[in-house]
């Protein structure tokens, strides 16, 4: 592989701090925050344990085996051995709790997660990859679940082990404890410079994830394409580079984890040998101040106490990489591209279709692909829109059915103002047969009604004959419950488009925005869809986005669309008598 450096981590000046990113997970822990008292309640506890177990061992040495009193020391172990085992018992149920409450409060953000992406318009997924996404929803989601637990929550474990510690020590013997902590400038000053090279780090390995998840869903998904360009070894190069960006800044925040618990070795170490050499000092005197069973109890405290200092800067490499992760997630949950809603419910819709001087851009960066678009469409009329690419053809029934908000001028139906209606409405009122059909992974039928809880099997059978898709379907032991594979692999191309037909047949909406398909298929399954568009357009308002002739001779209507505006409108007829923009096409030959 070649040799790649990771992107460079910045952070955005107006970025969030820990405190504010972990304080908006709380609305989705707060359910279960019964549990979050049995963490503050057995931590203390747990905590307290661990600090009177080195006064216990104090107090066997000096009181009882330094005189010899070997009869006393046994309610002394018993004492220590109950210590411990209440530690265990409140430090196990604190965390089975903490563990609890983090992981169904990380349910609860995922599953916002995935509604909020799934309430955005087009205009959310055109800025965004798949592989960032699903980088968001569960990479990003399990390392909020390691700032719970691993971070935030053992962090206050480390933190009242530290002060309960440092009061037992002091009350012991002060002195010992200043000796203890001489170095304790060098330990702030150096966790304070890890952590600042953490939290950008981390956010550059977030960052660097993403794009290798993006970059592998593309490939996987146009794995076909790939094999067919001979495009394997550089896919598989530029994989390799991305692998290697994501590891080498890996590598760095290794290093500086390492380096930390070195440095806090050291400083452990460091501090039982000047423990040690007061002490040797103090039993030069005659009557030392400081007794064996002394120096022993401040030795386990020191063993003690470095290990959650060493672990609490683990805890913050944990939560650097985990507020990284919430940053990421936070900043998505705060994008809103989302459609805006209407209020009105029509109790039946008609489907007469009117747009009047409506333009549109994809962005505003961006030129329009709309300029000025006018036309009606009468209910149970078929108005085929056509035009060469980029004409703007497929960007009318994307507003028509709303999945892009934006555009100036009107658009109504039933002489509602588009955009005043319940998108619930619309999406149900209006269905669109698409040319790139999208199957997914389960039964044809699952397929078919696409989670419509009040379609009745009556109903459903119905569609699949009036699609003329229980050609192929009834042929199959299993029926309307055959399984397809993902993007219906199992199935040809004409079956895709027959089971889309049937998919707007089970709707039974008002308005249908046919996007014909130009794949060739074999002369009957031609006749099949044929068949099937011919039942589709019976009752109901359709836009086709026409591209064979055969098709828009039998629309009412024809819309002659260049480059977003209306050039001319009229029957198959007229518009060949014009010896315009249409004729010029069909004369040509052109693929509409």
């Amino acid at each position: 592989m070649a040799d790649v450096k990771p992107p460079e981590p910045r952070e955005p000046a107006d970025k969030p701090g820990d405190w504010a990113l972990i304080k908006r997970v709380w609305p989705y822990i707060q359910q279960d925050r019964g549990w979050l008292w049995v963490v503050l309640l057995m931590t203390p506890l747990g905590v307290l344990a661990g600090v009177v177990q080195p006064v216990l061992l104090k107090a066997g040495i000096d009181d009882h085996i330094a005189v010899g009193d070997i009869a006393g020391l046994t309610g002394v172990a018993l004492a220590f051995l109950g210590v411990v085992l209440a530690g265990w018992l409140t430090g196990s149920l604190g965390f089975y709790a903490l563990q609890r409450m983090s992981l169904r409060g990380l349910a609860r953000l995922r599953a916002a997660i995935f509604a909020h992406v799934t309430e955005q318009g087009a205009r959310f997924f055109d800025r965004r990859t798949t592989g960032s996404l699903m980088t968001r929803t569960v990479n990003d989601t399990e390392a909020v679940y390691e700032s719970l637990v691993r971070g935030a929550g053992q962090l206050l474990t480390d933190l009242l082990t530290i002060v309960g510690m440092l009061v037992a020590m002091f009350a012991l013997e002060w002195r010992l404890t200043l000796v203890a902590f001489a170095f304790s400038p060098i330990i702030w000053v150096t966790v304070g410079w890890f952590r600042r090279r953490l939290r950008p780090l981390s956010l550059a390995i977030r960052q660097t994830l993403s794009r290798l998840n993006g970059f592998f869903a593309e490939q996987i998904y146009g794995m076909s394409l790939v094999q067919l360009y001979g495009a394997q070894e550089k896919s598989r190069a530029k994989f390799d580079d991305m692998s290697r960006a994501y590891m080498v800044a890996y590598h760095r925040s290794n290093w500086l984890d390492a380096g930390l618990y070195a440095v806090m070795d050291g400083m452990s170490a460091l501090a039982v040998g000047a423990v040690v050499w007061f002490t040797a000092i103090q039993f030069t005197d005659p009557e030392p101040s400081i007794t064996i069973g002394l120096l022993v109890a401040f030795v386990d405290y020191l063993g003690r106490i470095f290990v959650p200092i060493r672990e609490f800067a683990g805890r913050i490499a944990a939560l650097q990489q985990s507020s990284a992760a919430l940053e990421r997630i936070f900043g998505l949950m705060d994008a809103n591209d989302k459609v805006t809603p209407g209020s009105i419910d029509p109790e039946s819709v008609h489907g007469a279709v009117r747009f009047d001087g409506v333009s549109f851009a994809y962005a505003a960066d961006r030129p329009e692909v709309l300029h000025d678009v006018s036309f009606a469409v009468r209910p149970g009329e078929v108005v085929a829109l056509v035009g060469a690419t980029g004409s703007g053809k497929t960007t009318i029934g994307k507003l028509l059915t709303r999945m892009y908000d934006g555009y100036s001028g009107s658009i109504t139906v039933d002489d509602h103002e588009l955009r005043d209606l319940r998108l619930e409405t619309v999406r149900d009122r209006i269905t669109v047969v698409h040319q790139d059909v999208y199957l997914f992974d389960g039964t044809v039928a699952e397929n078919i009604h696409l989670w419509k809880r009040d379609l009745t099997p009556e109903a459903l059978r119905r569609a699949v004959e009036l699609s003329r898709a229980a050609s192929f379907i009834d042929e199959q032991p299993a029926g309307l419950e055959w399984r397809l594979t993902e993007r219906g692999a199992n199935l040809s191309t004409g079956q895709r488009q027959l089971l889309a037909i049937a998919r707007a047949m089970a709707r039974d909406a008002s308005i249908v925005i046919l996007d014909e398909a130009t794949a060739s298929v074999d002369s009957e399954t031609e006749k099949l869809i044929d068949e099937a568009v011919a039942e589709l357009f019976k009752q109901r308002t359709v836009l086709v986005i026409a591209h064979r002739l055969s098709t828009i001779q039998k629309a009412d209507r024809i819309v002659v669309l260049h480059q977003g505006g209306v050039v001319e409108h009229g029957s198959h007829e007229e518009l060949m008598a014009l010896g315009g923009r249409y004729r010029l096409l069909v004369e040509t030959g052109f693929e509409l």
